[in-house]
Parts: structure tokens; C-alpha cells; sequence
């Protein structure tokens, strides 16, 4: 494996390091407030950043408000080792943690949970991300992130790492009601929290939400944001134990953005094909139907449609002064929908000019329910504690396929043309992907996990920990691949019209029955070289089980398949050091790692993926207080990424796609007596759009500012503006090679939005 960082990378490194010890910053008791903090987020027993073996970070709610997010994903660029494109809108986004990749889209490798309960089992479900159901609002008290180390034994499919929404108890009496418009931007939100003690002391709530209606950061000609989210919970905490209920109900609407035209001008220049970089789409606000099970017809909208119904409980209880058990519990009713405008070619029409070929992915998620269950006990036994404990899942993944084609002119407008059989723009099915995916998926997944974690002290500075788990999945359900192509009258007007002549519907249906077994273990250590400096390392391996959509490629007629092929192994090491003074904090790590992944389905280019990884580099984060109110926090993430094998053995030694060389946020602020403001740099290198390392996206920093002026105690005004600067910028793309005058299909980053926000705060 290779341990180096390019000279470009150490370069950048060094920008950004001297920028961390050199500019403003936030005050340095909100600091020592976050040092202090406990983290709970996969690890055996609650433990603080200083004392942890592994990677851990935190961000609190205020610092969530001020770096302007626009999606829940756009919160993780702040999070070090962690690449979140972002620009999909507030689902369907693309996470990687430290040069593993995005494989078949998703977040194959970092666990997404609330309050400790994964969103799904899986997060490379296609149109089904588990970041779909997870939303960002005023009821979150922090959000804690691990990387490697013990994350890999606390939870299922997580072994680079877990982010963690973790929401307000009660426990500090008081709330809030905030409205936030766009200035530039159509939207509208209310957001709501209070919680306190309930009727006595022993007893604590915490309610809260949102609800909104807009169109969002891009031009959907219509209100795709349009929903709300509602959450409680209700503590007590008790002599010998504990006991938490969580309940949370979803029900939003939101856009997804996907891939939109552009011309090459030659090199990794880039230009504008007809849509907006900075706020265009292709939605054109029209309702595509399509044929479903039993070809029943079902008309859907644009948009990602989230619902989620979830009510969980989290207790423990002291046996002994030596014994404690823990039971956590969670059920949730999931479904939705995924519809938005998939671009397969942009093309020059003599008598339409400007056009686009689309496909439009309308997929209906009916049943993602899913129960997690947890039982465990901790033994403390002076220098050593342990904990045994197992894990029950059921997860279901229930999904209907449907795609159809249409022709639109790209005249601001998005009119439609017909083009071959189709009829106003439309026809029913997809050539363009040999229609291909009139598609049903109905899985049901068990899994049960049995682990122990053992951790104590040696003297009175060093901390150890070793854990072990053991991940058993069974996996159970029918999919249906091959299409009919069928006369079907589609659009319900009681004619079957000359795009309605071959409708593909669901063909035959093939059985899954399979089983995946694999290991995951984490040895670590903390060693204390003062009261202000630590140095630690740990090494960890674990696995991550394939959506069973993604692998059926790999079943047999029997449904069975060999016992590697339905999961991905990553082998994880990292040493780093930790200071932490009176005025600000240190951190850096270096970190390596190796994935092994199976054949695995990728939608948007028809083509099964199996590779192996190799990445190496450096997270390094800090946070220092100048006095007077100016203080800096941030960090930069290094990576060296290479491709070690393929199937068909192209493309080794290259890096693996869209993985930059760095990537980093810093976040210089000034805090006044009734007013602060600060900026949020997030940037990131130049990156090769696809393995085959011809075309490349151009680096970019995009600017996030936010003022705060407090009226009074209570009430307080704020501005944010994100991409502050209509910066450029690119994640995303489908062609690996163009040249001069060729077109291409791009995501780029939103354009500047600016929003403006009114809360009043309870103590």
C-alpha cells in the first residue's frame, strides 16, 4: 500500500494548516464545552475526544445553523475524512470517508444514525440512500462522527465510519421558534423545539420540528420542498438506571438534482449547454405515469417523497455495582418515491436546436420498514470493563422500477418534441437504456451480530480497547429484471397511441435466498503524554453487506451465491496526536486503508463494478481563540487513492474516481457583545470525473457567511448566504473522456442563495 501524499497535496496541507493557526475563530469556551463533551457515538462505553482511541468529531447546533446548509449532506463537509457530494439537494447524496469510494452511489461505508439507531441497514440502496429519511433541524443537540476504530463493532455496515444526529432531552430547559426565508431563493421554513422537565425533575421532554413549502435552491418550476418532520423524547433518569423514548415522524418532499448538460471548451474547461450552472434543472413540472405491479397505473410528480414513522427506546439498568444491562429498540414504518429527470443525451436538433434525451427514473419505494434491536451487558471490573452484547435486524427493501424517455427543447422552457414513436415528448419506456429497468425488488433481510469489547487502563496513562463482532445476513425475497414489452395504455385516455406500442412491464420473477457471514474486529489505544497532549492508534476490519439490489448479478438459479460475493471488506489503521490547550485544540491523524468490493450493479451507466482500493493520508483539525472575540476552527483532509484491481484490469494504478487529493473547511468568526459573524470556507482539489483519469473537474472553495445579531436576550435576526460568491463548481459527471466542443453531462454546486432568519429563543 502506498503511505505517500503528492507534492500537490502537501502543498495544500501546508496552505491550510498555517491558515488554521493564523486566522479568527469561535470563542474558546464553546471549545472547552466540545473537548469536554462525551462521545457515545460507536464506541463500547461513553469515553471524551481526548481519551478515545479513534477519530471523533463534533459539531454542535449553532455551528450546524451557521455554516448555511442548504441540504443535510452539506453539514458533513465540515466533518474531517468525511467527502459528501453534495449537490444532489437534501437526498440521494453521494458520502465517502477517506478515499473508500463511491462504488454504485450512495454512502456504502459510513452508518447514518439518529440517536444511535441506523436510517437503514444499507446506505447504497439505489433511490432509496438511507440520507433520504434523515433530516437536519432545531431538535439536534450535536452531531458526533467516528472514523475507523470501534466503529466498525458497533454497528452494522459502518466500517469507515458513523455520523450520528443525536437529539435534545430535555435536560437544559428552554426552545425555540425561528422562521427562515430565501432572499434569492424560493423557500419558506418554521422551525419549533421546546423541552424541560416534565411534571418533576426526574422526568425530562424534548418536542420539536419543522414544516416548509418552496421550490428550493434550483429552478423546479414548482414547490418540490414541501413537508415537515416532527420528533420527541421523553427521559427519566433513575437511582440504578436510565430510560429514553424517541419518536419521530416524517413526511417531506424534496427535489433531487440530477446530472444537467454542458459543453467542453477544452481541457477541464467547462461551460454552460443551455441550463444554469448555478440554478438550473431540467424538472419540467410534468407528471409521469408509468405502469406498475398488476400494470396498474400510478401517476407520479418530481421529487424524492420521504415518509417515516419511528418509535424507539433506550434504557439500562444496574444490576450490581459490577453489572449493568442495556436493551435499545426501534421500529420504523419507511416508504417514498424517487422521480426526477435523468439526462442521457444532450444533442444539437436541426429543428429544435438545443435538446436533451431523457430518462426518467421514477422508482416507488413501497416498504424500506426495518427493526433494530439491541441487548447487552457491561461488567466493570476496576482495570478492565466489557461488554457483551447482540444485535438483531430485519430490513426490508421493497422497490418498483419504472423509467420512461422524453425529448425536450432546451429553450427555457423544457418544451417537448416528438422524436420516433413518442408522442408530446414522451414515450413510454426507455431505448436509451435498452429498457432495462421496469424493475421489482422484494427483499427481507435478517441479520444478527453478537460482539465484545473489552477496554481498561495500563497505569495511569495509557487506555486500551479490543472488540470483536460477527455479522451474519440472511437474505430472502424475489426481483423481477427481464421486461415484457406490451401494447398498454399508459396515460389512461382509452387509446393506445403510437408511444404506448411497446410498453415494457415486469417479466419474469427470480428468487433470492442467500446468506453473507463475515467478521469485524478493532484493536486501539490512547496514550497520554501530559494532561494536554495524547497520542493514539488503532487498527480495525470490517465489512459492509451489498444492497441485495446491487448484487443479483452474482446469484445462481437457485438464488444462492458464493459467500464473498454479497459484501465489501475494509481493512482500516491510523495513529495520531492530539493537543489540547488553554486557548484552542490540535489534531492530525494519519490514516490507511484497503477495500475489497464484489460485483455490484450501478444504475446510471448499465455496468456491474468490481474493484479493489488502496488509500492512505492525513486529517488534520484545530481551533484556536485569539481573545477579543476572534478565533478559528477547521480542517483539511488529505488523500493518496489508488485503484489495485478490476475485473477486466483496466484502469489500475489510476485514482478512483471524483477522489480529490484534499478537501477542507475553516471557519474564521469575530463574536461581538450582541452580534458575531463569521465565514466558512469549504474547497476541495481538482478531481478526475470517472477511473479512467482523462477528463477532470477544476478545484473550488465555495464561501459560507452567516451574521447573528441578538436583539435581546430572546430574540435574534441572522443572514447566511451560501456560495457567497456564485463560485463554480462540479461533483459529479457521467463521460470519462470529452474533448473540445463535446457534450457532457455534469452536477454542479448551487449558485449563491442567500436566506434570512427570525428566532426567538425560551429560557
Amino acid at each position: 500500500m502506498k503511505a505517500t501524499i503528492s507534492t500537490r497535496s502537501a502543498s495544500g496541507l501546508l496552505i491550510v494548516a498555517s491558515a488554521i493557526t493564523c486566522v479568527s475563530g469561535p470563542a474558546v469556551a464553546q471549545e472547552e464545552e466540545a473537548i469536554e463533551e462525551i462521545i457515545v457515538t460507536g464506541v463500547a462505553r461513553p469515553t471524551t475526544k481526548f481519551e478515545s482511541s479513534a477519530s471523533v468529531t463534533s459539531l454542535g447546533s449553532d455551528d450546524m445553523a451557521n455554516y448555511a446548509p442548504r441540504s443535510t449532506a452539506e453539514i458533513f463537509r465540515n466533518i474531517p475524512g468525511i467527502q459528501a457530494e453534495s449537490s444532489s439537494g437534501d437526498a440521494n447524496a453521494n458520502v465517502k470517508v477517506r478515499g473508500m469510494p463511491i462504488s454504485s452511489g450512495g454512502s456504502r461505508y459510513v452508518s447514518f444514525q439518529e440517536d444511535g439507531f441506523p436510517t437503514l441497514l444499507q446506505g447504497d440502496v439505489a433511490f432509496a440512500t438511507s440520507d433520504s429519511w434523515l433530516r437536519a433541524d432545531t431538535t439536534i443537540s450535536t452531531v458526533q462522527s467516528i472514523r475507523g476504530g470501534t466503529a466498525t463493532t458497533q454497528a452494522f455496515n459502518s466500517p469507515g465510519g458513523i455520523i450520528n444526529f443525536i437529539s435534545k432531552d430535555g435536560s437544559e430547559a428552554g426552545g425555540s421558534v425561528g422562521l427562515t426565508g430565501g432572499l434569492d431563493y424560493d423557500a419558506l421554513r418554521l422551525d419549533a423545539e421546546y423541552g424541560g422537565d416534565l411534571g418533576t425533575s426526574e422526568w425530562t421532554y424534548h418536542v420539536g420540528g419543522f414544516i416548509r413549502n418552496g421550490e428550493g435552491p434550483r429552478d423546479a418550476r414548482s414547490d418540490l420542498e414541501d413537508g415537515y418532520q416532527v420528533k420527541a423524547t421523553v427521559a427519566r433518569n433513575f437511582d440504578k438506571g436510565s430510560v429514553k423514548f424517541h419518536f419521530k415522524r416524517l413526511d417531506d418532499t424534496v427535489p433531487t438534482y440530477l446530472p444537467i448538460p454542458a459543453q467542453v471548451t477544452g481541457g477541464s474547461g467547462i461551460a454552460e449547454f443551455g441550463v444554469d450552472f448555478g440554478d438550473g434543472t431540467l424538472f419540467s413540472n410534468t407528471t409521469d405515469c408509468a405502469p406498475r405491479r398488476n400494470n396498474a397505473i400510478e401517476c407520479t410528480g418530481d421529487g424524492v417523497e420521504a415518509e417515516m414513522t419511528s418509535l424507539a427506546v433506550v434504557a439500562d439498568y444496574d444490576l450490581s455495582d459490577t453489572f449493568t444491562a442495556g436493551f435499545k429498540h426501534r421500529m420504523a414504518a419507511i416508504e417514498g418515491g424517487f422521480a426526477a429527470p435523468f439526462l442521457t443525451t444532450p444533442f444539437v436538433d436541426g429543428a429544435n436546436g438545443p435538446s436533451n434525451e431523457l430518462v426518467y427514473f421514477n422508482t416507488k419505494v413501497n416498504d424500506m420498514d426495518n427493526s433494530f434491536t439491541e441487548l447487552f451487558i457491561n461488567g466493570d471490573f476496576d482495570v478492565v470493563q466489557a461488554k457483551v452484547g447482540v444485535s438483531f435486524v430485519n430490513q426490508n427493501v421493497n422497490t418498483t422500477w419504472n423509467f420512461n424517455q422524453y425529448y425536450v427543447r432546451l429553450d427555457g422552457s423544457l418544451t417537448p418534441f416528438d422524436s420516433g414513436n413518442s408522442v408530446n415528448g414522451a414515450l413510454y419506456g426507455n431505448p436509451a437504456f435498452g429498457n432495462c429497468c421496469t424493475r421489482l425488488y422484494d427483499f427481507e433481510i435478517e441479520a444478527l451480530a453478537p460482539y465484545i469489547a473489552l477496554s481498561g487502563t495500563l497505569g495511569d496513562n495509557l487506555g486500551w480497547d479490543v472488540s470483536y463482532r460477527n455479522n451474519d445476513y440472511d437474505v430472502e425475497g424475489t426481483f423481477a429484471e427481464s421486461t415484457v414489452l406490451i401494447p398498454l395504455d399508459v396515460n389512461g385516455d382509452g387509446n393506445i397511441g403510437a408511444n404506448e406500442q411497446a410498453v415494457p412491464t415486469i417479466g419474469a420473477v427470480s428468487t433470492a435466498n442467500y446468506n453473507q457471514d463475515f467478521d469485524s474486529w478493532s484493536i486501539g489505544a490512547n496514550y497520554a503524554l501530559t494532561d494536554e497532549i495524547a497520542i493514539f492508534a488503532n487498527i480495525s476490519e470490517g465489512g459492509s453487506l451489498a444492497s441485495p439490489d446491487r448484487v443479483t448479478g452474482n446469484l445462481d438459479a437457485t438464488g444462492n451465491m458464493g459467500s464473498e460475493a454479497g459484501h465489501a471488506i475494509v481493512t482500516q489503521a491510523e495513529i495520531g496526536l492530539k493537543w489540547q490547550f488553554g486557548d484552542g485544540s490540535f489534531y492530525i491523524t494519519y490514516f490507511d486503508a484497503e477495500t475489497d468490493e464484489e460485483k455490484a450493479f450501478e444504475v446510471t451507466t448499465q455496468e456491474f463494478l468490481q474493484n479493489s482500493y488502496e488509500s492512505s493520508g492525513f486529517e488534520i483539525e484545530g481551533d484556536y481563540d485569539f481573545g477579543n472575540g476572534f478565533g478559528v476552527r477547521g480542517s483539511v483532509t488529505l488523500t493518496d487513492a489508488e485503484i489495485v484491481k478490476t475485473a477486466s484490469g483496466a484502469n489500475v494504478g489510476n485514482a478512483p474516481r471524483r477522489q480529490a487529493d484534499y478537501f477542507f473547511n475553516i471557519t474564521p468568526s469575530y463574536t461581538a457583545d450582541n452580534w458575531d459573524i463569521g465565514l466558512n470556507f469549504v474547497g476541495t482539489d481538482e478531481v478526475f470525473v470517472q477511473d479512467n483519469n482523462d477528463l477532470k473537474f477544476d478545484s473550488y472553495v465555495v464561501s459560507n457567511l452567516f451574521v447573528n445579531y441578538f436583539v435581546n436576550d430572546n430574540l435574534s435576526i441572522s443572514l447566511n448566504s451560501n456560495n457567497l460568491f456564485d463560485e463554480e463548481g462540479f461533483t459529479e459527471g457521467e463521460e470519462g473522456s470529452a474533448v473540445a466542443g463535446d457534450l457532457i453531462r455534469v452536477r454542479p454546486i448551487n449558485g449563491q442563495t442567500t436566506s434570512l432568519s427570525l428566532r426567538y429563543n425560551f429560557f
